[in-house]
């Protein structure tokens, strides 16, 4: 019987030596199995984060080994401050938990503030997609009021006040003196775009290509300019807002500040893990995500949503962009918070 054993065991030790630990626990169910994962969205539902998050959730398990359940939960508020909060102080760092997040929430922390308790950099980034620019809409019976110093100002709607598009609103009444006042407060693109379809509000800037049309074929709205440094592929029609300011582009520090507010158009959604969350958790979680962004199915549900021309972005690139992003020089943020005391926006405690 003891020769039984030995033999049984100097078997045991050999298929380890030859064949590994990986061998040697392959029967070991794959940790998404069985498991639910929720997903936050940083915003309300029916906007651009929530249509990224959504469709990246809807892919996801497929390519998780284990193929685990999603729960989606949208978490709106603050430009994406009361999500990230909660992200940062409430959530296990277990892989269970992922949140899908904008660069909204990377200029709420650049801002600053005493209700930012997050700092984005020390997120786990999985990955991103980047949308065309944003397009600027002006209802077409408000149109006329733009360069009217005279008639009642063009009303600009927003979430926050500080999004990236906002920057071109600003710069637009600076140097090519449009007629402009903004109201803030709304809770997501939902109401925008039912804002400015009632005439609530004149202006609005989005990226979603289906809505713009949906909108122009309704005779609501023009589209004004795009942003970016080069015309969208599916709007080509449609100057960008370098192209509107012509010579009046501004230079030095002002043109600094814009672009830090306006911000680099791969910083658009992204998904991230909490602070701590195991690396090889991690990784998995980044390899399903770029294997979901080549599915040619997950390719055609972005371009009826974001337009032709929209991008995913792997972790890497990302993490540098936001670092970037927070570093910029202090003579740029005074000047952008100098703009927005002017223009009655949200001004908070800048940050480095």
């Amino acid at each position: 019987m003891l020769r039984v054993v030995l033999v049984a065991l100097k078997v045991w030790m050999l298929s380890g030596l030859l064949f590994g630990p990986a061998q040697l626990t392959a029967a070991e169910a794959p940790f998404y199995e069985g498991k639910t994962i929720r997903f936050l969205i940083a915003s309300a539902p029916g906007g651009g984060t929530d249509t990224a998050g959504r469709l990246v959730a809807r892919y996801l398990p497929k390519y998780l080994p284990g193929n685990p359940k999603i729960i989606v939960q949208n978490m709106g508020g603050g430009g994406g401050t009361i999500a990230n909060n909660y992200f940062a102080s409430e959530v296990k760092p277990d892989g269970l938990t992922i949140l899908q997040d904008s660069s909204s929430s990377v200029a709420s922390f650049v801002r600053g503030g005493s209700s930012i308790k997050y700092d984005p950099r020390k997120f786990k980034m999985i990955g991103g997609v980047a949308r065309p620019g944003s397009l600027v809409l002006i209802r077409n019976d408000a149109r006329p009021k733009l360069l009217n110093k005279e008639a009642k100002p063009v009303v600009v709607g927003d979430t926050d006040g500080i999004r990236d598009w906002i920057a071109t609103t600003v710069w637009g009444a600076e140097y090519l003196g449009w007629n402009l006042r903004w109201i803030y407060g709304y809770p997501g693109s939902r109401e925008l775009q039912l804002a400015i379809r009632q005439g609530e509000i004149d202006m609005w800037a989005t990226q979603n290509a289906k809505l713009v049309k949906d909108l122009q074929k309704e005779n609501v709205v023009q589209v004004l300019a795009a942003e970016g440094s080069a015309r969208r592929e599916d709007f080509s029609e449609v100057p960008t807002f370098l192209e509107l300011l012509g010579n009046k582009k501004p230079g030095g520090v002002s043109w600094q500040a814009y672009q830090a507010w306006a911000g680099a158009p791969e910083l658009d959604k992204y998904l991230v893990a909490p602070e701590g969350t195991p690396e090889p958790l991690v990784k998995l979680l980044r390899e399903a995500f770029t294997r979901l962004m080549k599915n040619p199915e997950v390719d055609q549900e972005g371009d009826k949503f974001f337009g032709d021309g929209w991008k995913p972005h792997g972790h890497e690139k990302l993490e540098a962009i936001i670092r970037d992003h927070i570093a910029i020089p202090k003579e740029a943020k005074d000047y952008i918070t100098k703009m927005r005391v002017k223009y009655n926006l949200p001004v908070g405690d800048s940050k480095s």
